[in-house]
């Protein structure tokens, strides 16, 4: 290949402006294993960074973003890869201080990638990316602490999110009533379609400011935070799991201990960039193709164009984008 497209964003004056490039293999971020790129997909850490919203990209050159890539290795230094491998990479620097997944060809360590697992394809690997390894981990890690499903229903709030989106298939797939809480009332139909057994309004969620609200939940899964995770911590039944992935609305929190002491709940972190070690990466990528899998995943993600990747970015910011967007980087992406 001579020279190949790639969506770059850059810090001019101080401001971030994106465009579509061609580069050079030359011009990427170095790493032994060069992938032929057929899918990434957007998540709000890249639209963020598209728009310069926060620190999520590197400042001091030029960065090809997306955090998340399934493609083809076509080259490697690294022994443990071969040509024809198909392989994940989501997260590690991914997008943010190395180059990412929105370009024809990425270079990476061979530390930050997962063989595809038998069961997915490409296109399914990125319908999950980052947001279904969050989904995967936190049903792991809430069963683990002791969740099962007829201790009660469990609540996720920002339901319509493609985390959201992904728990709710996965926890009703394994026998969960699960409680989809959202602010967009248009979508009820949509969140009972992927396995809500009940859909909340963000006003019904809201309205019990008391630090002790009826128990309504055995097990939750906050995406939002602030003033959301308050509520679900009050809400939770005794000994009740409640998992935090999300921080939408901001990184302040202002709760009581009363929910913690008076009814023994847990709260659980959810982390999937640094933190996660790869064993467990491709042991959560394992389930995900098997027992985790969601059911209505052609439902939840969906396709777009390479060239239609910087105008989907405005709609993570208008809220308007539901589930998991796609982006079909290579021109014959195979699936």
């Amino acid at each position: 290949m001579a020279t190949f497209k790639a969506f770059r964003v850059h810090t001019i004056d101080g401001k971030s402006v994106c465009r579509f490039e061609q580069l050079a293999l030359e011009d990427l971020d170095p790493g032994p294993v060069v992938i032929q790129t057929a899918y990434s997909a957007i998540t709000y850490k890249d639209a963020m960074a598209a728009r310069g919203v926060g620190k999520n990209v590197r400042t001091d050159r030029p960065c090809v973003t997306g955090i998340d890539l399934a493609g083809v290795v076509v080259a490697s230094a690294d022994s443990r890869f071969t040509e024809g491998d198909r392989v994940i990479v989501t997260n590690y620097k991914l997008g943010a201080d190395h180059d990412g997944g929105y370009a024809d060809y990425a270079r990476v360590p061979g530390d930050w990638i997962v063989p595809l697992p038998d069961g997915l394809t490409l296109y399914e690997a990125m319908g999950l990316g980052t947001s279904g390894l969050t989904a995967a981990l936190t049903v792991d890690r809430l069963e683990r602490a002791g969740l099962r499903p007829d201790m009660g229903t469990v609540a996720i709030t920002g339901a319509t999110g493609g985390v959201g989106t992904l728990a709710i298939n996965i926890f009703a797939g394994r026998g969960y009533k699960v409680v989809a809480i959202s602010g967009k009332r248009d979508q009820g139909e949509f969140l009972r379609s992927i396995g809500a057994h009940t859909v909340m309004s963000r006003e019904e969620f809201l309205e019990n400011r008391a630090p002790l609200a009826p128990s309504l939940f055995a097990g939750a899964l906050d995406n939002v935070g602030g003033i959301y995770l308050d509520r679900l911590a009050a809400k939770m039944q005794p000994a009740g799991k409640l998992a935090v992935a999300g921080m939408a609305i901001g990184i302040e929190v202002k709760t009581t201990i009363l929910p913690l002491v008076l009814r023994a709940i847990d709260i659980l972190g959810i982390n999937v960039s640094r933190q996660l070690h790869m064993d467990e990466r491709k042991r959560l990528w394992g389930r995900l193709a098997t027992d985790l899998k969601p059911s209505h995943l052609s439902r939840i993600s969906r396709p777009i164009a390479f060239e239609d990747l910087d105008k989907a970015m405005d709609r993570f910011f208008d809220v308007t984008t539901i589930g998991r967007v796609v982006v079909e980087v290579g021109s014959r992406a195979p699936r």
